[in-house]
């Protein structure tokens, strides 16, 4: 386990790389001047040559990654375009925002989307499974961005109700934290959750349908037995592998809620710098993104052997 585990941590750096280096080229591809983004459509030539000058977007491409490289590899993801803040400083105050809307919105997706799948797989052509049935399509229809809205429009509407705007520190004001993260991380996890749901239910009926299933039902072992020791253990194996990748949806969506509810999260930051054309900004949240990704991938990798003992990482 542990030469498994140190081999997937150098497979990072060369991952890590490949996407630095394929996000820093699509950048500079996008037509147009970052200049005048900042600068304006009326700044004179003089400031526009200052402004690249200043900010060395006019060295070569291969001098401008390997500084902006350099300065990843010392823990310095460099100033932003706009402004000159610190990058480091702005994770360091919104990742708490955007690690919480992260960690209850995978909650909520592998609770809902494993708990209604057993439900599901348990209660086979009953009522109850066609109802999780029928809800899971619907949560995978409509998209986050839909739901996110008519959760603010909806109450407004209805009961002239509005979700607190802003953020609050959970231990400033739990109340008022719980009210602006639980309601659109809930709404976030329904389009996963449902996923989870239809391939839990079709993993698990797989998994019931196995000879040492109907053997441990022959020597009368209990049902629930029958289920949470032998059946779930095997079944989870690919709803893990998919849940690795939920990661990276529930990521996407966390830029769409943060905007949607004002939330000052990495989501947001990433979104504001994209329209700006701030370079620096994109770059560091795409090394993020990619860093959280494969940790994850690395983490579920690991539990297969929790699952399965027959899984051995050698």
């Amino acid at each position: 386990m542990r030469t498994y585990i140190i081999r997937r941590l150098l497979f990072f750096v060369p991952v890590l790389l490949a996407a630095s280096i394929v996000t820093f080229m699509a950048l500079r591809l996008i037509p147009g001047d970052p200049a005048l983004t900042f600068l304006g459509q009326q700044a004179r030539p003089e400031e526009i040559e200052r402004w690249h000058q200043d900010h060395g977007t006019k060295e070569p491409l291969v001098k401008q990654y390997w500084t902006w490289l350099s300065g990843m590899l010392q823990g310095d993801p460099g100033r932003t375009l706009a402004g000159g803040t610190s990058i480091g400083e702005e994770i360091k105050a919104r990742f708490p925002v955007t690690g919480l809307i992260l960690l209850f919105s995978f909650t909520f997706t592998m609770v809902f989307g494993v708990t209604f799948g057993i439900i599901a797989a348990v209660f086979q052509d009953s009522p109850l499974d066609y109802v999780v049935r029928v809800l899971s399509v619907f949560g995978q229809s409509i998209p986050s961005f839909f739901t996110l809205t008519l959760l603010i429009l909806i109450p407004a509407i209805l009961w002239r109700y509005s979700p607190p705007f802003g953020y609050v520190p959970f231990w400033e004001d739990p109340w008022r934290a719980i009210r602006q993260v639980v309601p659109p991380t809930f709404i976030l996890a329904i389009g996963t959750a449902a996923t989870l749901m239809r391939l839990t239910r079709s993993s698990l009926l797989e998994v019931l349908r196995a000879d040492y299933v109907r053997t441990a039902r022959a020597k009368g072992v209990r049902e629930r037995i029958v289920l949470l020791r032998h059946a779930l253990k095997n079944a989870m194996i690919p709803v893990l592998t998919v849940a690795g990748t939920l990661v990276a949806t529930l990521l996407g969506g966390s830029v769409i809620l943060e905007n949607i509810t004002s939330l000052p999260g990495l989501g947001q930051y990433t979104y504001n710098a994209t329209l700006q054309r701030d370079y620096n900004v994109v770059m560091a949240m795409v090394m993020y993104a990619a860093i959280v990704v494969v940790t994850c991938h690395l983490v579920i990798d690991v539990a297969y052997a929790w699952f399965d003992p027959r899984i051995r990482y050698r």
